[in-house]
């Protein structure tokens, strides 16, 4: 069964883990007596299901066992009793897995936390057998104690179970209630990616992959945000499993080479392995037979350093089967040497079979007959020795080709004909099986729909009762109640009348305040224009009676600073709104002034502004302002040396959270170090060009192309105020 393939990846979303399993290990060996615990706590509260053996992992538990039991600590007593329970082989007779849940639920009594995880393993380890209702009930009791103590978290887990259990046994509208049920109590990203891989195992049940595919990748980010590697990689490959169902091979192959990716992060051996090989057969059905056989040799690789023989098989078979489509007889060959007497030793007569088959057909092709017809008597007799009734129509295919290479046409013909029967049943077995399935659910949910229209007549009734209560209570207090209405109706009236007197004299008196404070901000900033203008006009009457041409410079560009603050102060209370400006109507109103000043058009320079027009708050406009009049007058001084002609560019756009500002010249451009600008130009300019950058929270990218630009990104809502 599904489920419990996926039970053990919730325990890894409790503990913090190192994200390489190989790290664990190594502080493990480093380490003595109880400081080993934490460690082994760690191991066996992941269970690193398909990384660590059944066989070491009850190793650690015993000795969890024994440290707790020195330490007299419940907690790892309770996790010792649940790594043990599933390290147990659920398939061998007499298995302990029971022995060691009820043990730990016994430990656990006291412990609220501790106990809704027992009821979670025990509700796994009874689906695992068959036993559907003693798994809810285990649910069900786990959740009321959840919910007596408030443990959201369980109650997720608890519950996303219960949907899959449903799922599984065809009770889909159960299945649909308690899986969303589940999101309500989500409490952090961890919980939320819990309850969309339930969601998206339960969808995938019901053949909805619609809905299976969008809740599996969810959870993959989620996980991935987590640092929760083995689960992000095990969605990654439930999406590329949909994914090859639907069709779409190349998007398989994409999500399959990143859990391959995080397989190897988290030193995830087993599922590296596998995530290779089923690599290796999309690569196969899309015909990239290359990377096909790549991605076979690296799971080999990785299966031999594990050592499980059977698994090892599995993958040889493949890469068999490859070389034989692709002709590449003495590659099959070679691998069938090697092998075969593998499979007979481990008595596993499908891979027997397959390599002694295809060895037959690779000797034919390579011209050795007499080893040919030996292979055929092997992969004959190991044929029937095959129980799998699926893998069946594959084998008779096989044993069909070996036929023909040994140019045995009358047993070719029959081998052809037992795979086209074997076939046919299979897809009989199928259809049987589906159609079985959807009446199961058919009737599970016409039992679910009686129950329901059971309950609503119930409630009907309980209605009906209530309504002619209710209607003999409302008869005797209707009266009354419109009594008091009327009373009520009457006493409101007079309040409400002296309460709008009051509320009319207070509206006209904030009136009134309302104009003196705009008045008052109107004069302000009339004021702090006029004064402005007098330090403009200043500078301007001591630029007439410098010689120096630095000074001269100087003089002008803090005469274009002030008179850049000035324009926006005058737009300010010329205006209607009293914080914020039209940045079009400002900035070509600072274009004028700077035309003005540096006498442009004598010197045929153009300024070209393409503007958008919005309102900017006051306290972003400064800025702006400042920083385009300092690169404008950069441009003007240094970019059109020697009388040249050019033209500067301002360019502002609206964004959605901002907007973008660029200012470029057509000049001879200046040189960068870096990404900042070197040489002769305006060091203090610059630098006042970077403060307010930085006020406003962005960044000025300068770059060289047909002269230079400078362009930057600034949100509305990030500066710092000018004026704190």
């Amino acid at each position: 069964m599904k489920l419990f393939l996926f039970v053990p990846c919730f325990l890894m979303y409790t503990v913090v883990l190192a994200n390489n399993f190989d790290s664990l290990r190594q502080t493990l060996q480093g380490q003595n007596g109880a400081q080993r615990l934490p460690t082994l706590l760690k191991l066996c509260d992941s269970q690193y299901r398909g990384i660590i053996p059944n066989a070491e992992a009850n190793g650690f538990g015993k000795e969890i066992l024994h440290f707790a039991s020195v330490l007299k600590d419940t907690s790892a007593l309770v996790e010792g009793c649940l790594c043990m329970a599933n390290s147990q082989d659920r398939s061998a007779k007499g298995s302990d897995a029971f022995k060691w849940l009820s043990k730990a639920q016994s430990l656990a009594r006291r412990h609220p936390a501790l106990l809704g995880k027992v009821f979670f393993w025990k509700a796994s380890y009874y689906y695992e057998l068959g036993q559907i209702d003693s798994a809810l009930l285990m649910i069900q009791r786990g959740d009321q104690m959840a919910q007596r103590h408030q443990l959201l978290s369980e109650r997720v887990k608890l519950l996303g179970t219960a949907a899959k259990i449903y799922s599984s046994n065809g009770q889909a509208k159960a299945a649909d209630s308690v899986g969303r049920l589940a999101f309500r109590f989500c409490q952090n990203r961890v919980d939320s990616a819990i309850a969309y891989t339930r969601w998206g195992s339960v969808q995938e049940d019901f053949g909805k992959l619609d809905l299976a595919l969008p809740a599996f990748y969810a959870a993959y980010r989620l996980e991935k945000k987590a640092g929760n590697n083995i689960m992000a990689a095990h969605n990654l490959q439930q999406c590329a499993g949909i994914l090859r169902d639907q069709g779409r091979f190349e998007q398989a192959i994409k999500y399959l080479q990143e859990a391959v990716q995080l397989s190897k992060a988290i030193g995830n051996i087993t599922g590296l392995a596998a995530a290779y090989h089923t690599l290796g057969g999309l690569y196969k059905r899309t015909k990239a037979y290359e990377q096909a056989l790549q991605s076979y040799q690296l799971s080999l690789a990785l299966k031999k350093d594990i050592g499980r023989p059977k698994k090892i098989l599995n993958t040889i078979l493949d890469m068999t089967v490859l070389y034989g489509y692709t002709a590449r007889y003495d590659s099959c060959l070679r691998l069938c040497r090697q092998y075969l007497p593998l499979s007979q030793q481990i008595e596993y007569k499908l891979a027997e079979a397959t390599l002694a088959l295809w060895g037959s057909i690779a000797a034919a092709k390579t011209g050795n007959p007499t080893l040919a017809q030996n292979y055929w008597s092997v992969g004959e007799t190991a044929l029937a020795g095959v129980k799998a009734k699926e893998e069946m129509p594959e084998l008779f295919l096989f044993a069909a080709k070996a036929a023909e290479a040994l140019r045995d046409f009358g047993k070719a013909y029959q081998y052809q004909t037992l795979f086209q029967s074997a076939q046919d049943s299979m897809y009989n077995t199928e259809k049987s099986r589906i159609i079985a399935e959807l009446e199961a659910r058919f009737e599970n949910e016409k039992k679910e729909q009686q129950i329901l229209d059971l309950a609503q007549n119930n409630e009907l009734q309980q209605v009906r009762i209530a309504t002619a209560r209710t209607q003999r209570i409302a008869l005797f207090g209707g009266l009354i109640l419109v009594l008091l209405f009327a009373v009520v109706l009457w006493r409101n009236g007079r309040i409400r009348k002296r309460n709008n007197a009051v509320l009319e004299q207070t509206n006209q008196a904030l009136h009134l305040k309302n104009n003196e404070v705009q008045t008052l901000l109107r004069e302000v900033h009339h004021r702090v224009k006029n004064n402005l203008q007098i330090i403009s006009s200043l500078l301007r009457l001591q630029a007439r009676v410098v010689d120096d041409t630095g000074a001269l410079d100087a003089l002008r560009m803090s005469q274009s600073r002030v008179q850049s603050i000035a324009l926006l102060h005058q737009r300010l209370y010329q205006g209607e709104e009293l914080k914020s400006i039209s940045i079009k109507t400002y900035l070509f109103e600072l274009i004028q002034s700077l035309q003005d000043t540096y006498q442009l058009e004598e010197r045929q320079i153009g300024i070209a502004a393409d503007v958008d027009d919005f309102s900017m708050d006051v306290d972003l406009a400064i800025p702006t302002g400042l920083i385009i009049n300092e690169l404008v007058i950069n441009a003007i001084k240094h970019a059109f040396p020697n009388n040249r002609m050019g033209e500067i560019g301002i360019r502002i756009k609206k964004q959605e959270t901002g907007f973008t500002l660029k200012v470029t010249d057509n000049g001879v451009g200046v040189k960068l170090l870096e990404g900042k600008p070197v040489g002769k130009t305006n060091a203090f300019g610059l630098e006042l060009v970077e403060s307010l950058a930085e006020k406003i929270k962005t960044t000025l990218v300068f770059s060289n192309g047909l002269g230079t630009s400078v362009e930057t990104f600034v949100h509305f809502n990030k500066h710092e105020s000018l004026f704190p």
